[in-house]
């Protein structure tokens, strides 16, 4: 796991790497879900069992554009994490990733605007010259774990992700923005091989199939950007 994150770090960093001097860090709570999961838990009957349902992620990110239209990219590290307490205070589920996306914003109602941004000193509305839709594609290393059963099992895996997003950048002073977004993502394919076991349940091909589910955050998060002079 050290080497992986340290090929993410390394892969940020290359990415960013001489690009304008402009960087950010976010923070969102998220809602989640994985419905085949949540059906296996649904099954196990088990006393207390309740699904992952939400959790908190925080990123940092380095901002550069197209010099003659308002698409702008901001290639992202970011660390979250979702867990439940069951009733019985002992037994926990967890689930962890750390990724990278490639968010780009498309400014739809200024595409062709001259607006050095996240400079707002000049002239326009807000809304005109902040609003952006998010396109991000992603891959996470993701573990996920059980705490109190069968000795604390895990596991991990690398899954590839799709998110779709809204945003506005309010321009605070020409050196900060502040971005209050709304966030979708659909992970693919996550499989988490030691589920059934842990649930007590009867390892048969349909219980083994549910073992893999997509997953589905719903984030709600706030972005500071801080520019610096070139």
């Amino acid at each position: 796991m050290k080497q992986f994150l340290i090929l993410f770090v390394l892969s940020f960093f290359l990415i960013i790497h001489k690009t304008s001097a402009q960087y950010g860090i976010n923070a969102s709570y998220q809602l989640f879900s994985a419905s085949n999961w949540e059906g296996l838990i649904q099954r196990s009957g088990l006393e207390g069992a309740a699904p992952i349902e939400s959790g908190f992620a925080v990123g940092i990110d380095r901002w550069f554009r197209l010099k003659n239209a308002r698409v702008e990219f901001f290639p992202e590290l970011n660390y979250a994490r979702y867990s439940v307490d069951w009733g019985d205070n002992t037994t926990s589920m967890a689930h962890q990733q750390i990724s990278l996306f490639a968010n780009t914003h498309f400014y739809l109602f200024d595409l062709a605007g001259d607006c050095d941004c996240p400079t707002f000193s000049k002239d326009g509305n807000f809304v005109k010259k902040g609003f952006y839709v998010e396109l991000s594609p992603g891959v996470s290393y993701a573990i996920s774990s059980f705490k109190g059963r069968n000795s604390d099992p895990s596991n991990s895996s690398i899954i590839p992700s799709i998110g779709l997003g809204v945003g506005v950048d309010i321009g605070l002073s020409d050196l900060l923005t502040i971005t209050p977004m709304v966030r979708f993502r659909r992970h693919f394919g996550v499989e988490w091989e030691n589920l059934s076991e842990n649930l007590n349940l009867i390892s048969t091909t349909e219980i083994i199939a549910w073992q893999k589910s997509g997953l589905e955050t719903f984030s709600f998060g706030l972005r500071l950007g801080l520019r610096l002079s070139e």
